[in-house]
């Protein structure tokens, strides 16, 4: 009976996954409060590599835009490196967070906001070391 349950459960596409409101601090203290677990950002389609660090310095491969949010699962923070081409879709990212755009040379990052607008553009070499804001961010365009 519990696998025909969890066979029957709908998944959760990436586009949607309830959306942060507020500092990451808030939006833990409200999961806390509420009992409700948090959950860790996620990316789709994948990136091509996942890793975690502790501050605002981390490197970024040349070629590669990377992007850092706070993932409340950890503490920590989770760096997505993106290198193919693609549109990717963001699902509880929020809060505070940045980025390197380490691309060649003439390559634009567009990010855009639930209603599928730009409301950022990065040029190759351009960074968000820190105080960037996921908040408003629903996907990002690497090239």
């Amino acid at each position: 009976m519990l696998t025909t349950l969890l066979s029957s459960a709908p998944a959760q596409a990436a586009d949607s996954a309830p959306r942060a409101v507020g500092s990451t601090e808030q939006r833990v203290g409200a999961h806390a409060d509420a009992g409700v677990p948090a959950n860790s950002p996620g990316i789709s389609p994948a990136a091509e590599r996942i890793r975690y660090v502790s501050g605002n310095t981390y490197s970024c491969p040349t070629g590669r835009l990377c992007a850092r949010v706070w993932d409340p699962t950890r503490g920590t923070y989770k760096v997505f490196d993106l290198y193919y081409c693609k549109t990717y879709s963001l699902s509880y990212w929020g809060g505070r967070g940045g980025f390197y755009n380490y691309q060649t040379d003439g390559t634009a990052a567009k990010f855009y906001n639930s209603s599928g607008t730009v409301v950022h553009t990065s040029v190759a070499r351009d960074t968000a070391h820190s105080g960037w804001n996921w908040d408003p961010i629903w996907k990002i365009k690497n090239c």
